[in-house]
């Protein structure tokens, strides 16, 4: 898998072959080929892989917080930390736009990669609903948006290289400023 992950995030899906990640792993092409069938699903299950890491931060980190805006600023910490880390800038530049141009590849992408992220925030978003802490009409969409104000346009700067990467600092404050405004938008009780 981490030959695999090598060749996708810095060489890119295209350029990426099975005969070098089946050398960088020091197993044949067959082998590759027998557990994963394919380049596509070979890409996906990287893309899990690397969710599933990202799950398991944000289940620690939120699992450690008593009150709703403070499990929502953890994960919104990790969610930033992990998104404007070199590495991930770095996956942006290069495969986005690869496999923008395939669509079952980007839905597969999507629901292995960025769907979960919003899934798991949709169930915590539904967990405080139950619980009276919040009103939302939809938890799914209440998670995108709230992801898209911790994100802002920050990550368009950082992927066109105009901005350094920010601070553990600065994602902090930008991640605490845009819970307080959605928890306000949303009619939070405490």
């Amino acid at each position: 898998m981490e030959a695999a992950r090598q060749a996708f995030f810095t060489r890119g899906f295209h350029a990426a072959t099975i005969e070098e990640i089946a050398a960088a792993a020091g197993v044949s092409k067959v082998t590759v080929y027998s557990r994963f069938n394919d380049k596509e699903t070979l890409f996906e299950e990287v893309i899990r892989v690397e969710s599933t890491r990202m799950a398991e931060v944000f289940d620690a980190g939120v699992a450690d917080q008593r009150s709703l805006e403070d499990q929502l600023n953890a994960y919104g910490v990790s969610l930033l930390t992990l998104m404007f880390s070199e590495d991930h800038v770095a996956i942006d530049r290069v495969l986005l736009n690869e496999i923008s141009q395939i669509p079952a590849l980007a839905r597969r992408f999507y629901e292995a990669g960025p769907g979960v992220c919003f899934g798991r925030l949709a169930e915590v978003l539904a967990e405080a609903q139950q619980r009276g802490e919040v009103e939302v009409d939809d938890p799914n969409l209440a998670a995108q948006d709230l992801c898209g104000l911790w994100k802002g346009a920050a990550d368009m700067g950082l992927k066109l290289g105009l901005e350094p990467l920010p601070t553990p600092e600065a994602i902090r404050a930008r991640v605490e400023r845009a819970t307080r405004l959605f928890l306000k938008m949303i009619g939070s009780k405490p």
